[in-house]
């Protein structure tokens, strides 16, 4: 299956500025990163995908056929797990994908009994199908939310904001599923956290302002700072000055003295040295480096 973007914008009114603006990239197979910060049009764009949120004008393409022309065909191979998502708490996790299977068109009870087994083996929530939603943890309430995203077993997961708001060892297991649910399918995951691009995403595309400023490979987005990334340690109240003559993409105090690192092609300031490059300098020059 071959997934594209083909200058998709969005503008919810007349005299709005765009939440999306000509947006345009490919989507190979595996988990694809959408990586900006929090108003940078990321859930514009996958609810578009998902064919929850029309679109102002451009295209999704499924091997080279827009979605709209059989939309039904194509839902049918979409699972979507919203940033914000409610998951009848009274229920168990089993009535819960019960009442989700029908909702999807699946009616039959050997059909319905096998999906719940199988989506139950793969978000690891087995042990735990007697348990009231809610009373779930954040990390199994995201896992219960791919079960039912993978019910059907569609071609194309979305997945938004997942890992939002999970402690460290939930926010592990939650990525560990999706990389493992990507080996087969196209998993499209957006988030705001860098980390989880960097650990799972061989591709990634970054969203700022609702325009696309890169899409293609992770490595590669990196590499085109390798050479360029610099720390120095400075007196307090410097790191404002470096703001204002280079991209300055961390910042951090150690006993008051911060340590700055910046993108540059060659130092700006006395003392400075060579850093690794990360995609957190990446993605931070490309979006204009942080915010004063």
């Amino acid at each position: 299956m071959f997934i594209k973007i083909d200058s998709v914008s969005k503008q919810y009114s007349r005299k709005a500025k765009f939440a999306l603006e000509n947006a345009s990239f490919e989507i190979p197979k595996g988990v694809y990163g959408l990586l900006g910060r929090n108003g940078a049009g990321k859930t514009t764009l996958l609810r578009i995908m998902a064919s929850v949120l029309p679109q102002t004008s451009g295209e999704i393409l499924i091997d080279g056929e827009p979605i709209s022309k059989n939309l039904a065909a194509y839902r049918a191979k979409l699972g979507y797990l919203p940033q914000n998502t409610k998951l009848m708490p009274q229920l168990n996790i089993v009535e819960f994908l019960e009442y989700m299977c029908l909702l999807k068109g699946i009616t039959k009870k050997e059909a319905i009994n096998a999906e719940i087994e199988r989506t139950l083996a793969i978000s690891g929530l087995g042990s735990e199908r007697k348990k009231k939603l809610g009373a779930y943890s954040g990390g199994m309430l995201r896992r219960a939310g791919i079960a039912q995203a993978l019910l059907g077993d569609p071609e194309i997961l979305i997945v938004d904001e997942p890992t939002t708001g999970l402690d460290p060892e939930e926010r592990l297991y939650f990525l560990n599923l999706i990389s493992r649910i990507g080996a087969e399918k196209h998993v499209i995951l957006s988030t705001h956290i860098i980390h989880d691009i960097e650990n799972i995403c061989p591709n990634v595309c970054i969203l700022e302002r609702g325009k696309v400023m890169y899409a293609g490979d992770t490595k590669a987005v990196v590499e085109r700072v390798r050479d360029m990334t610099w720390e120095v340690e400075t007196e307090a109240g410097q790191e404002q000055e470096l703001k204002k003559i280079t991209s300055v993409t961390n910042v951090t105090y150690i006993g008051g003295k911060p340590t700055v690192r910046y993108i540059s092609e060659k130092s700006v300031v006395h003392g400075s040295r060579k850093a690794e490059a990360t995609l957190e300098d990446a993605y931070i020059y490309t979006v204009g480096g942080v915010s004063r």
